[in-house]
């Protein structure tokens, strides 16, 4: 099946599980040219069509590195966050070792979602980096968000008063 037929089977909004269900159950390599326009699908944060994009991305594994190496780097967090917990979290270290240098850069940033940190504990539990490097921002994390904690309880007590 050619790229512009598959994309008529995409779902046509985030609530069509059905049509998501169709196109999953074609298969890899069969939906290998839309694989970027499946995983946009995990931007929708919950939804029908995003949980059956999201067990399709977590058991298709390292076939779906280029995609996932892809949407580390962009721009979207929910993204990001929704692919690093959601999809390669659940994958074997065989399939995360090549996203080495995109976890490593997801860690030493930071953002509202908290991917930094998933990052850096799939970095931990695979092994994908060293143990000093990964303990000095793990502590430089612990750090900031005790600062931030602490920030956010001032303001607690004052808008108490």
């Amino acid at each position: 099946m050619d790229a512009k037929s598959l994309k008529r089977l995409l779902p046509r909004d985030k609530d069509d599980a059905e049509t998501a269900r169709a196109l999953v159950a074609l298969g890899f390599p069969v939906v290998e040219s839309v694989l970027p326009h499946m995983l946009e699908w995990l931007k929708s944060n919950g939804s029908p069509v995003e949980l059956v994009m999201r067990d399709f991305f977590a058991a298709l594994g390292v076939h779906a590195v280029p995609v996932v190496q892809k949407a580390l780097t962009s721009r979207h967090d929910g993204l990001k966050y929704s692919v690093v917990t959601n999809v390669v979290a659940k994958w074997p270290s065989q399939a995360i070792a090549p996203l080495k240098v995109q976890l490593q850069a997801l860690a030493t940033g930071s953002g509202f979602y908290g991917t930094d940190l998933a990052a850096l504990r799939l970095l931990t539990e695979h092994g994908l980096a060293d143990p000093p490097w990964l303990r000095e921002w793990a502590q430089f994390k612990t750090k900031r968000l005790r600062e931030l904690l602490s920030q956010a309880e001032h303001i607690e007590g004052l808008l108490a008063k």
